[in-house]
């Protein structure tokens, strides 16, 4: 019966800290700023693109994804219909001015670039395929 007053107050003690977590976490999204290179040099690598998209969707419930292109802001990740449009259109290059026009007042926390590696934005994290 000892074991039992201790372990008590313990797992309450847990249950309590995981609890508020959650609901701290679920609150505060982290905001995530993701744009797509969709120049002519990326085409090929859609799919892992997208595959790469699916498993950082995944990885963390606590987060606000906002997808866009190098072309476009598209909006939040989940309230796109499909996620084949973020590849509906390949033209150009990835362009350091695209970047900033399209997205220096961005509100986010994490700014990640899905690129080939050719350009690498100041305050972006990249990640080449």
């Amino acid at each position: 019966m000892k074991w039992l007053k201790i372990l008590a107050p313990m797992l309450a003690l847990h249950l309590f800290v995981w609890i508020a977590s959650h609901i701290y976490f679920a609150n505060n999204k982290e905001e995530v700023l993701l744009v797509v290179d969709t120049s002519y040099s990326m085409k090929e690598k859609s799919v892992r693109v997208l595959e790469w998209i699916d498993q950082y969707e995944a990885s963390d419930r606590y987060k606000e994804i906002t997808i866009g292109t190098d072309k476009a802001l598209l909006g939040g990740l989940s309230d796109l219909s499909s996620k084949d449009v973020i590849f509906r259109t390949s033209f150009g290059k990835l362009t350091n001015d695209n970047l900033l026009r399209l997205y220096s007042n961005a509100n986010a926390d994490v700014r990640i670039l899905l690129s080939d590696g050719s350009l690498h934005p100041q305050g972006w994290d990249l990640i080449t395929f």
